[in-house]
């Protein structure tokens, strides 16, 4: 059965995006089929992320009734499938999300995995995606205008009916002024599935238009981006965060 993952912030610059392509990417190496899709539709960019960048069917043209989810849908060399949002000031002409559901709908049945990139803010985008999805995951940074925008996430998913699957605290910089993983789980009300580091292999993946599973693999940052990936899918997965982990075992049909 498909799940649709919504991964949404509430804030921008939180680094929404690189959980999003690198969970994506993570979930494949795992064997699960997965698909990204970007519905940031004013400001796009999961595509550069994942080294898509120009494409000339995007989730734009099939909001607006021009083609079907298919054939804006498009094979990463590692088998991970991108549906990427168009880029240009046309592209947003109307355009607007209020179908984003139906849109999700046609793409539900040959995946295991949909994982929606949010707009960032809680606009009409975000709103739309939270609501056309099963599950939310959250992402924050540990401070307190971040955490705050992230509980206005929670607030709508919970109105809404998705589940939210959990919190991922991203780019700590590991100074006494952050909130720690129990402060922002106090706040927010929900699990921190992970910790992840402000690292420069993230901004050196993101300049060779890479995933940092795909850049690093073996890096710890590249390990919590595979144990976020193995608790969403149910794999049992022995983390060695600083060097290369192992799969024990496989929990369900992935292989």
């Amino acid at each position: 059965m498909t799940r649709l993952i919504c991964v949404s912030s509430g804030k921008g610059g939180v680094g929404k995006t690189t959980v999003t392509a690198n969970l994506g990417a993570a979930l494949t190496n795992f064997g699960a089929d997965t698909i990204v899709l970007d519905a940031n539709l004013t400001n796009p960019n999961l595509g550069f992320h994942i080294g898509i960048p120009l494409y000339p069917t995007t989730l734009h043209d099939v909001l607006k009734g021009d083609a079907h989810i298919t054939e804006a849908m498009y094979i990463h060399d590692s088998g991970l499938r991108v549906v990427p949002a168009g880029l240009s000031v046309e592209d947003l002409r109307d355009t607007t999300p209020d179908n984003l559901s139906d849109v999700l709908l046609d793409a539900v049945g040959e995946p295991d995995f949909v994982l929606v990139d949010s707009a960032a803010g809680l606009g009409q985008e975000s709103v739309s995606a939270i609501e056309a999805s099963d599950e939310v995951l959250v992402v924050t940074n540990p401070n307190l205008p971040a955490v705050t925008d992230a509980l206005k996430t929670v607030d709508i998913a919970e109105e809404t009916g998705t589940k939210v699957t959990g919190v991922v605290l991203n780019k700590i910089k590991d100074h006494d002024a952050e909130l720690s993983k129990e402060e922002v789980e106090s706040m927010i009300g929900y699990e921190v599935m992970m910790e992840i580091p402000e690292h420069q292999k993230v901004e050196e993946a993101l300049a060779k238009k890479k995933p940092v599973v795909h850049h690093a693999p073996d890096h710890h940052v590249s390990e919590r981006f595979n144990v976020i990936a193995s608790d969403v899918a149910g794999i049992e997965y022995e983390p060695q965060i600083g060097g290369k982990g192992i799969i024990s075992r496989l929990l369900d049909k992935f292989t």
